[in-house]
């Protein structure tokens, strides 16, 4: 008769860590993951809408994504990789009789980093192509405007919560009708170097 073999359930043998949100969202604890090794960790991107930090639903649609590059103890702590709105959101916009005007373009923000846009604006009104152009124009110096203000982290969040997109939505009217227009994706592509980042870190804090 054989041996016995001693199955051991893997999830056993894991621990589980916190998951922190970067400074900017105020290190909030947003879930949980867990591994058999605090390595494995390191690099896993996790999703979270938006409204679990602001508490608003209004902010629902604004998929945020945190990447795991620290472990403390039992805190996996992340930076801000991007956020991306959710489609099924783009799709009630779009709609028959009305033009979507889509950008993407690479912004570089005060503390360096360099982050890859996708701007939407969405008309009341079929638009020729010249407005087209224009409207994308004025999204594209608008947020480049903004993003020699502010750090990465400080420019991502204001597109999520801020009012910058009304704003655009108001300059570009001037050209034709607008119904909506959304910072619809953000991904960095080059993260902030350090003394860029304690400038704009600086500057954020004294004008709060």
């Amino acid at each position: 008769m054989g041996k016995r073999v001693r199955v051991v359930d893997p999830w056993k043998l894991k621990r589980w860590y916190k998951i922190i949100a970067p400074r900017i969202w105020d290190e909030k604890e947003v879930g949980e993951t867990a591994a058999s090794d605090e390595k494995l960790l390191y690099g896993r991107t996790v999703e979270i809408p938006a409204s679990m930090l602001t508490g608003s639903i209004g902010h629902a649609h604004y998929i945020l994504w945190f990447q795991i590059e620290q472990v403390v103890g039992s805190e996996a702590r992340t930076w801000f990789k991007g956020y991306e709105i959710d489609n099924a959101y783009i799709k009630r916009l779009t709609r028959r009789h009305s033009s979507k005007i889509e950008h993407v373009f690479d912004v570089t923000t005060r503390d360096g980093a360099v982050l890859h846009v996708k701007a939407i604006t969405w008309t009341a009104v079929n638009v020729s192509n010249r407005q087209a152009t224009e409207i994308r124009k004025i999204m594209q110096q608008m947020i480049e405007e903004r993003a020699k203000k502010l750090g990465a982290d400080e420019l991502m969040k204001e597109f999520v919560i801020g009012d910058l997109s009304q704003k655009i939505a108001q300059a570009a009217n001037k050209i034709a009708p607008i119904r909506k227009m959304e910072i619809a994706k953000v991904r960095v592509l080059q993260r902030p170097n350090e003394q860029g980042a304690s400038e704009a870190t600086a500057t954020a804090e004294a004008a709060a």
